[in-house]
């Protein structure tokens, strides 16, 4: 009898747990449809500046944009490196014949992100008439 209730109190715990995150998983995947930027990387290959990041000053974008740019210097020499060795993923493999090129290869998906982030900064860094032109972005050579 008290196996039967201790169960009854797990199983009374475990539900509202499970429809919490529901919940939560639900307005992450609501927000997604409603087509509301969110903050961060976005599925089109741009950038939207965190309301922290939009509040910064020109020294503290340009810090960051110019740490972007070591950023994806490091990368694209990663990048150049993983393309020559043998995918490690069936997923890196399948990506590597049928997708788009690059595709399979995490160096250059992480590559994008710095991009479009320093693309993003770039613009904040000319809408607030900071001094300098953008920071120029580096390349993958293929």
């Amino acid at each position: 009898m008290t196996a039967i209730r201790l169960a009854g109190m797990r199983l009374g715990m475990i539900i509202p747990i499970c429809a919490l995150a529901c919940a939560l998983s639900a307005c992450a995947t609501m927000q997604d449809l409603s087509g509301g930027p969110r903050a961060g990387y976005q599925n089109d290959g741009k950038y939207v500046l965190t309301s922290q990041e939009q509040g910064l000053g020109c020294r503290e974008l340009q810090e960051r944009s110019r740490g972007l740019q070591a950023q994806m210097q490091e990368l694209s020499e990663r990048a150049v490196h993983e393309m020559q060795q043998v995918p490690t993923t069936v997923s890196n493999a399948w990506g590597r014949m049928f997708g788009d090129p690059g595709e399979g290869v995490p160096a250059v998906a992480e590559y994008n992100e710095a991009r479009a982030e320093s693309a993003a900064l770039n613009t904040s860094l000319a809408q607030k008439g900071c001094n300098g032109n953008g920071i120029d972005t580096a390349s993958i050579k293929r």
